[in-house]
């Protein structure tokens, strides 16, 4: 009985360590992690079913109430049994994977054994299954009640009573009676310590498994979050020389050959050289196109595991949010200049002396335009401060702007500026960002066709068009003025320059991309400044 005890914990010593070996396989983490996925049950199934199955045919073959040791079964004679650590197989499938998970292996594991033969193949094709759903019940049960108790103790618990019943079972239903009592007698208390045994070894494999996840997981967070760190400040640098910076940061923290940054299908940024292995890390923000990807190379293939993979899922997710956020500040800061910038184009000195001395000469002898002219102003004003506030507005909104705005202008001009708007009223309530379409105009005026002999004219386009079969909405300035170049290179052209500096980036912010101003300008010619949104 000893020497049969020996030789069953040596074969569930080779099937522990054939269990370790395969542990270390990036495919066989997923059924260590088995969490009821679909994908994974099959595998899970699968696996185990094999385990019980190699289990069976690594046994002894027990007849005439001894046993012969032997590398491997093929059959088993009539008057002959198996000495086996079958059992380990299935309980192990069923304390992880549930009743289901349990019964199918116990199943596949049964019939197995019953094609064999021996006058107890009845009984050994019935255990497993009983086995099986006896484990899937204790995977819950056997927790709630003893919650001090450690796994691998309930492992033992549940192996010994699965091993008891299915000598219960030989017991009962094998004839013989007096052969099943000697093979029971024999077998019984060596198979089931050795199995129980078994079954715990596993637990402490899988425990000791789980806790390598979690100190590498633990250590992956840590790195990922010591990145995001010292990438933080570098997002508020120029975009490129961000993207330059951080990819010299990921190349050395991750021990990459290379860090390579692309956008648009276009490389951006390089450091280091390219290998056949590679992990990709995107950056994106919601409702926008995708802001680019980092490419990270490595010498050789990473291990796959879900740790890392969750690191690489998280180190990208916080990029993305470090953009974001930086990102929107500068669009709140970039709206706000522009608000500012607005307000002090139009209502400096001048413009309010000139618009309240318009009013003045207009009270007595044109007071129905007088009064048109401080509702213009009192629209203007109202819509300037609450676009302000606001990141979007609608195509409506903006062109009820510019239209206050034109008004005022207007009443000074007379006749020497006429004003054309085309407009698909279908896409007034489409989105844009605020203060876009009225610098242009503002633009226009200032340094077009204010220093233009004869009437200047300023056309306003808004049209839908398709760009590879998908809708775009197309929006158009254009002036009949001097032209950009012939302007000159005074303040006012200065500030013009940084008008459009800022609804560029609010502009390449919002659509993704990087000029979003399309500007063609002829001197004496005028100038057409055209971008698109979607």
């Amino acid at each position: 009985m000893l020497q049969l005890f020996v030789d069953m914990m040596e074969r569930v010593g080779f099937l522990i360590a054939l269990a370790f070996a395969f542990s270390r396989s990036r495919w066989m983490r997923s059924y260590m992690s088995y969490q009821g996925d679909r994908t994974y049950q099959w595998r899970f199934l699968f696996f185990f079913s094999a385990y019980a199955i190699l289990a069976t045919y690594s046994g002894v073959t027990v007849s005439d109430y001894t046993y012969r040791p032997a590398p491997w079964i093929g059959e088993v004679a009539p008057t002959a049994a198996i000495a086996n650590a079958r059992t380990v197989g299935v309980v192990i499938a069923g304390l992880l994977g549930g009743v289901k998970s349990g019964f199918i292996v116990g199943v596949l594991a049964g019939v197995h054994r019953y094609s064999l033969g021996g006058f107890v193949a009845v009984a050994c094709m019935i255990a497993p299954i009983l086995q099986g759903i006896l484990a899937g019940l204790c995977r819950n049960a056997f927790k709630k009640r003893f919650r001090q108790v450690s796994s691998v103790q309930l492992a033992f618990v549940v192996g010994f009573m699965a091993e008891s019943l299915q000598m219960i079972l030989i017991l009962a239903l094998a004839k013989p009676w007096n052969d099943a009592l000697e093979l029971v007698s024999l077998i019984g208390l060596p198979q089931t310590l050795a199995n129980s045994i078994g079954v715990a070894l596993y637990f402490v494999l899988y425990n000791t498994m789980e806790r390598e996840e979690a100190r590498i997981g633990d250590e992956h967070a840590r790195k990922a979050l010591q990145i995001a760190d010292m990438t933080m400040p570098l997002w508020r640098l120029e975009f490129d020389k961000a993207v330059a910076e951080i990819g010299k940061v990921l190349n050395e923290e991750m021990r990459a050959a290379g860090a390579f940054f692309s956008k648009d299908g276009e490389a951006w940024v390089a450091e280091g050289r390219k290998t056949q292995h590679w992990n990709d890390l995107l950056i994106r923000v919601p409702n926008r196109p995708l802001v680019g990807q980092f490419r990270l190379y490595f010498e050789r293939e990473q291990d796959d595991n879900p740790s890392r993979r969750r690191m690489l899922s998280s180190l990208a997710e916080l990029l993305s949010q470090q953009y974001a956020f930086v990102e929107s500040e500068r669009q709140t800061q970039l709206l706000a200049d522009a608000e500012i910038r607005s307000l002090q184009a139009q209502m400096n000195p001048h413009f309010l002396f000139n618009v309240l001395n318009t009013v003045k000469s207009f009270i007595r002898t044109k007071p129905e335009e007088a009064r048109q002219m401080v509702m213009h102003l009192s629209r203007f004003l109202r819509k300037n401060m609450s676009h302000g506030n606001q990141s979007l507005i609608t195509i409506r909104d903006e062109y009820e702007l510019v239209m206050s705005y034109l008004s005022l202008i207007k009443s000074r001009l007379g006749d020497q500026m006429e004003f054309y708007a085309e407009i698909d009223e279908k896409l007034l309530d489409h989105s844009i960002p605020p203060f876009t379409i009225q610098p242009l105009i503002e633009n226009a005026i200032v340094h077009g066709i204010k220093n233009k002999p004869g009437i200047g004219i300023i056309r306003l386009t808004v049209q839908e068009e398709r760009n590879n079969g998908k809708p775009r909405t197309r929006i158009t300035v254009e002036d009949n003025g001097i032209g950009l170049e012939a302007a000159g290179l005074g303040s006012q052209m200065e500030h013009a320059g940084m008008a459009l500096r800022n609804i560029e980036q609010r502009l390449n912010y919002h659509y993704g991309k990087e000029h979003p101003l399309e500007i063609v300008s002829k001197p004496g010619e005028g100038t057409m400044i055209t971008f698109w949104v979607r």
